[in-house]
């Protein structure tokens, strides 16, 4: 619903979304000025994922991590991540936390770093409101562990006035913009009443633990051992680099929960593997200069390698790909030319009807963008993302709505895991079947 932002339709009460919306917001201003097509979301995808990646190596060069260590945990994380890169709110509160550890290990104590820890604290409650709560508890909480006596605890206490006073001014902004917009109680409904209504899980011993992907099952069992020895090390050592890791780490791992798949997993592990990075640096302090460099010219070759064979692999795929013209804000992306037909054929069908047409999946968003037009809740129609009043809100609204004709996947045709099932039970049961178009039933 980026574009939707762009021609200033307001979040939660003109379309449902369930996190905070500055990502969104911040997105809309580049599809404002370069135009509203979907490949400046891939632009700043790019631009976003590769913040991540430098940061990370900057946070492990503070930690004078040894170059082959950094190049090593570096391998590891494109290799996970280069099937997930993309542009959403996990990725910039994954940019975030890094961000929050590199200033926590790098600057020394002020009072300007303690607001700025918190007015960045304030800044992820805007972009994810679950996983920003935990980070705020991450940011005010870890240094009262370095207390040990009054004068230490009163210097927590002036630490702790600035952190919060940064997320008040922060969140101050944030919730009187809301109201100014008149869509405080929307986003009150959608992101914190609707959590209720969010029962899908996905287990984290059966989808990562018991993965096929190797790496994937070896990195899920690591934080469990990871953590455990920051905190013992810093209870032995008494070293802030430990507590820090330590507690940002988790903060960032609760993305997994409770959707434990693969493209939550790779964000939630990177402070975890940076960890590695610095515990693997202490245990080859005693490796020989020679065997170093060895190390440190073969993972640099194989990063090369690595990023000069998918430059030559995207450009290919790229050009041997048919790249669309056809439909509005999808233009300059790789799209086959059924799969363009196929979303031609739905809106040929949305446009030229006199009646409302919805479509109650996952993918309508694909049909409605290039016509330009928004349905709130059915254009994101996923369970969690329907307000408080979850499916019977839904159902409710499909009963009081007149001359519509509402479009759902046909049962030959795999739905999304978070389909509404209860709504998709109530119009095969209560509505007549008056067609198919494409992979829809059609329903009067």
């Amino acid at each position: 619903m980026l574009d939707a932002l762009a021609i200033g339709l307001i979040p939660y009460k003109d379309f449902n979304i369930i996190q905070g919306p500055l990502v969104p917001s911040i997105c809309a201003i580049f599809l404002k000025i370069f135009g509203q097509e979907m490949i400046v979301t891939r632009f700043l995808a790019i631009i976003l994922d590769s913040a991540i990646l430098i940061l990370a190596y900057i946070i492990m060069d503070k930690l004078e991590i040894k170059d082959y260590c950094k190049y090593f945990i570096l391998l590891i994380l494109f290799i996970i991540m280069q099937t997930y890169f993309t542009l959403d709110y996990n990725w910039a509160t994954l940019l975030l936390v890094l961000i929050i550890t590199c200033i926590e290990i790098n600057k020394k104590a002020s009072w300007k770093k303690e607001l700025y820890l918190g007015i960045l604290a304030g800044v992820a409650f805007t972009i994810k409101q679950s996983t920003g709560i935990i980070i705020i508890l991450a940011v005010l909480g870890w240094k009262i562990l370095e207390v040990r006596n009054i004068a230490e605890f009163k210097e927590y206490i002036k630490i702790l006035f600035m952190r919060i006073l940064g997320m008040f001014i922060v969140l101050s902004m944030f919730f009187l913009i809301l109201i100014k917009i008149k869509a405080f109680s929307d986003y009150i409904d959608y992101c914190i009443l609707g959590i209720k209504t969010f029962t899908n899980k996905i287990s984290y011993f059966d989808r990562l633990i018991k993965n096929s992907n190797i790496l994937i099952k070896i990195l899920s069992i690591s934080p469990l051992f990871i953590y455990s020895f920051l905190g013992y090390e810093y209870i032995k050592t008494n070293k802030k680099e430990f507590l820090i890791l330590f507690t940002y780490g988790i903060a960032e791992m609760s993305v997994v929960y409770p959707i434990s798949d693969e493209s939550h997993f790779v964000l939630g592990i990177v402070p975890t593997l940076i960890s590695i990075g610095y515990l693997l640096n202490i245990l080859t302090k005693k490796i020989n200069e020679k065997v170093e460099k060895s190390l440190y010219i073969f993972l640099n070759a194989m990063i090369c390698v690595f990023c000069i064979s998918y430059l030559i692999y995207g450009i290919d795929a790229y050009k041997s790909q048919n790249t669309n013209m056809k439909l509005e804000h999808f233009k300059y992306l790789p799209m086959d030319k059924e799969s363009i037909l196929d979303i031609q054929q739905i809106e040929d069908f949305i446009v030229s009807n006199d009646r409302k047409v919805y479509i109650l999946d996952a993918t309508s968003a694909l049909y409605m963008i290039p016509i330009n037009r928004y349905n709130k809740d059915f254009d994101l129609f996923m369970k969690g993302n329907l307000g408080s009043k979850g499916e019977d809100g839904q159902i409710e609204r499909i009963k009081k709505e007149e001359n519509k004709l509402i479009l759902i996947k046909n049962k030959k045709y795999k739905r999304n895991w978070q389909n509404p099932e209860k709504v998709r039970d109530f119009i095969v049961n209560n509505m007549n079947k008056v067609g198919e178009i494409g992979v829809f039933d059609i329903y009067e």
